[in-house]
């Protein structure tokens, strides 16, 4: 076996799995993120809630959980702090008691009013190596690929 030289890098077959390249990208869009997104003290995924809650008053925690593809354990931890940072309440809808119905808060909807254009000024600097329609079809694809579509 031979060691690997400054120029190049055998990847082993990586280079054909389409979870690699997706890593990869997750990895750069996320140190973007929390470098560009940082003032608003939220991860992709809890940016990703709010905004959600925002556009989908009522949604329910386990609506929610599964548009994100996040465990309901996980989305109940996020959903507490939330709470506790005033962000979102949870309401008894009237036609069925036995759940709880998820609404932004003043502040939570002050606080996604900030950080819709500044999430999207973001995606589109991250997206600036592409043109509109090759971005449009990376979108396309990805929601295909995670069953969007």
């Amino acid at each position: 076996m031979r060691d690997a030289g400054p120029e190049s890098l055998d990847y082993g077959g990586l280079e054909e799995a389409t979870g690699f390249y997706l890593r990869l990208a997750q990895v750069e869009m996320f140190e973007a993120f929390h470098a560009d997104l940082a003032e608003h003290g939220l991860s992709p995924g809890a940016a990703s809630a709010l905004i959600l809650i925002g556009a989908n008053p009522g949604i329910r925690h386990g609506r929610l959980a599964a548009a994100l593809h996040i465990r309901l354990a996980h989305m109940s931890k996020l959903l507490q702090r939330f709470e506790a940072e005033g962000l979102v309440e949870r309401r008894r809808p009237a036609d069925d008691r036995r759940s709880l119905a998820l609404h932004l808060t003043e502040e939570g909807a002050r606080r996604v009013a900030a950080l819709r254009p500044a999430l999207f000024e973001h995606d589109a600097r991250q997206g600036a190596r592409l043109t509109a329609a090759e971005r449009g079809e990376l979108l396309r694809l990805l929601r295909k690929y995670v069953g969007a579509d």
